[in-house]
């Protein structure tokens, strides 16, 4: 098999996600090709004891935000420790899972380093309009590579590394944790879930269910931990803090992903409702397009409330349809499986390992394309 791999994994510990969600994934599904050795900085708080409460002011004000608004002092710890391992050789690759608020200090060091360092990869997931107010360009050029999402982020991208360096990879998603119910139901009595915060349009779901007050039919569940707007609403359940295969279960007990966003790349909540076999209202986005692919579902502009009552209406008297289009955004999620997923980053960290260049590896993943894998 050859010498493995060994790859550092930066990333943030987000306490809200569920177990099985988010980019670190990735981490799990890589084979015995690869050595992973992770690191992850707690995206609240600090990681250092009480006592050195002190220090982490000092830090704060002299390493966190800045040109990097969302870098913080675990983001800085996560850099430090890291560094022993990268100057001694102990690393072929650092991944940067979380490229907004990540390598800002690490990356400047080992480029001057160059005979010794390890290749270094950064993933960013935040929409390009928000991402130009966290993103530091010059660390950005630090970068061997960067990982996008959405097709929306890679002109972004193109005003500081070539294009060859720029590589979109899409989000994956656990199909064995996330599946379809043995039976769905075809009645007119409809479930529509929703769960996350990040970029929602609280809005838009607060009009949608004002409009179904009335028919007890149609029913909201929400999960989130934030505030929302629908609040006292009758035809709303608010879920939060549920574990893991409770969420899982709310999924597949559910008729309809009903996912109003504001922006999106990536969205964990969109591909778990699609693994688990449900019908897909979302927001015509460049990285909803992207994950949804050619499965059938309903895209309404941003904003649009009446067109997502219309589209509830709709689903709401065919259930045939949603069955239908339920079978094939599972299909589609299944093609994104984190197997798939983990594929193209393998390629890109076996060519990074490798010295290969940024046109190489983008031939190694199109292959991978044209065997038919995501």
């Amino acid at each position: 098999m050859g010498k493995r791999i060994r790859i550092r994994f930066l990333y943030t510990r987000y306490p809200h996600w569920c177990s099985r969600s988010g980019f670190m994934q990735i981490t799990r599904h890589l084979g015995g090709r690869f050595y992973p050795i992770l690191d992850g900085a707690a995206d609240e708080g600090s990681d250092l004891p009480k006592c050195l409460a002190g220090l982490e002011r000092w830090l704060r004000k002299r390493v966190a935000g800045g040109s990097m608004p969302w870098y913080k002092v675990n983001d800085f710890l996560a850099e430090l420790r890291a560094l022993p391992g990268s100057m001694g050789g102990r690393y072929d690759v650092i991944h940067f899972l979380d490229g907004e608020h990540s390598g800002r200090y690490l990356p400047r060091l080992l480029r001057r380093l160059s005979w010794l360092r390890p290749h270094m990869v950064a993933s960013f997931h935040q929409p390009h309009d928000l991402a130009r107010t966290l993103i530091d360009p010059e660390t950005v050029r630090r970068f061997d590579h960067v990982t996008v999402f959405s097709p929306s982020q890679v002109a972004l991208f193109r005003e500081w590394l070539p294009a060859e360096r720029i590589h979109l990879i899409p989000h994956g998603i656990d199909t064995s944790f996330f599946h379809p119910p043995y039976t769905r139901h075809r009645g007119n009595n409809m479930r529509c879930v929703t769960v996350g915060h990040w970029l929602r349009d609280w809005s838009v779901m607060r009009g949608v269910a004002c409009a179904f007050l009335d028919d007890p039919r149609v029913q909201f569940d929400v999960v989130t931990s934030r505030e929302t707007g629908l609040e006292g609403l009758g035809n709303v359940v608010h879920h939060r803090s549920i574990p893991d295969a409770e969420l899982a279960e709310l999924y597949r007990k559910a008729d309809v992903l009903l996912l109003p966003l504001t922006e999106s790349t990536a969205n964990n909540a969109l591909l778990e409702g699609m693994a688990s076999g449900l019908p897909v209202i979302s927001t015509a986005l460049a990285g909803t397009c992207f994950h949804v692919g050619r499965a059938p579902c309903v895209l309404a502009p941003v904003g649009d409330t009446k067109a997502y009552i219309d589209a509830v209406s709709a689903l709401q008297n065919d259930p045939d349809r949603r069955l239908e289009m339920g079978k094939e955004a599972r299909r589609r999620a299944e093609e994104l499986c984190w197997v798939n997923v983990a594929r193209r980053f393998a390629a890109l960290y076996e060519g990074m390992a490798r010295g290969e260049s940024g046109g190489e590896i983008s031939q190694r993943m199109q292959k991978l394309l044209s065997d038919g894998e995501a």
